[in-house]
Order: C-alpha cells, then sequence, then structure tokens
C-alpha cells in the first residue's frame, strides 16, 4: 500500500523534497559503500550496482517530481484567480 502524502502547505511540500534527496544520497552513498567492499570489479558487482542506482534514481525523481507538481498546480490555481480577479 502506498504511503498518504500531505502537499497542502509549501512548508510541507519542501520538506517532502528535501526528504526524497536525503534518501537518495543515503542510498547511493550505501551502493557506493557495496561497491568499495566488493572491490567493484566484477561484472556481476558493476551491473548489480547499476540496476540498484536506476532503481533509486526511479524513486527519487517519482518522490521529487510529486511536491513540485503540486507546487506547480498551486501556482497555477493563483494566477488563474489573479486573471479572474481582473
Amino acid at each position: 500500500m502506498a504511503a498518504s502524502v500531505d502537499f497542502t502547505t509549501a512548508q510541507e511540500r519542501i520538506a517532502q523534497g528535501a526528504a526524497a534527496g536525503d534518501e537518495y544520497i543515503e542510498k547511493l552513498e550505501s551502493i557506493r559503500d557495496e561497491l568499495t567492499v566488493a572491490g567493484g570489479s566484477t561484472l556481476g558487482t558493476m551491473v548489480s550496482a547499476q540496476l540498484k542506482m536506476t532503481e533509486v534514481e526511479t524513486e527519487y525523481m517519482v518522490k521529487a517530481v510529486l511536491p513540485k507538481k503540486a507546487s506547480g498546480t498551486n501556482m497555477q490555481a493563483a494566477q488563474d484567480v489573479k486573471k479572474a480577479a481582473g
């Protein structure tokens, strides 16, 4: 089941984006550390690391883009209100 997130305020959207970035960095560092421990020289190790990096990057893009889209939607709505107000 997907986790519920709240993008009601700008602060919540910023926090979600920052959390996504922090998690992304931690996971990339973990992959790097695994390569260092494993020696990183075998094809299997390199392929495994590449697959993990692809998964981590995809996860980051989803988590980071959602707050940006929510902010964009709010900004567009604000512009629409300004236009309607005249």
